[in-house]
């Protein structure tokens, strides 16, 4: 299952609903909403392509401060180890 997310940053309540929104957009519903989780999902579970875009990222990163920075560390940590287009991300402010 591929997986193809589109996030805008301006409807983020907080980290949850963040992690609903991947858990929504990767049909995996037992996705524990975590940064272990994430990065588990998006290495071992969601067969590529995996496409995330963050629209209004700027806002995301306000409503759900520094947590916002450790959730796009994770992202990038799973670009770096799967290689190639397997995963891409996209940062629209």
């Amino acid at each position: 299952m591929a997986m193809d997310l589109c996030i805008d940053g301006e409807s983020i309540v907080d980290e949850a609903d963040f992690h609903a929104r991947i858990r929504d957009a990767s049909g995996v519903e037992w996705y524990g909403g975590s940064l272990d989780a994430l990065f588990d999902l998006l290495v071992a579970v969601v067969d590529p392509p995996i496409a995330i875009r963050l629209r209004h990222a700027a806002a995301a990163r306000l409503t759900v401060g520094a947590r916002f920075d450790r959730i796009l560390t994770v992202i990038l940590d799973a670009i770096a180890l799967r290689g190639g287009t397997a995963i891409t991300l996209v940062l629209e402010s």
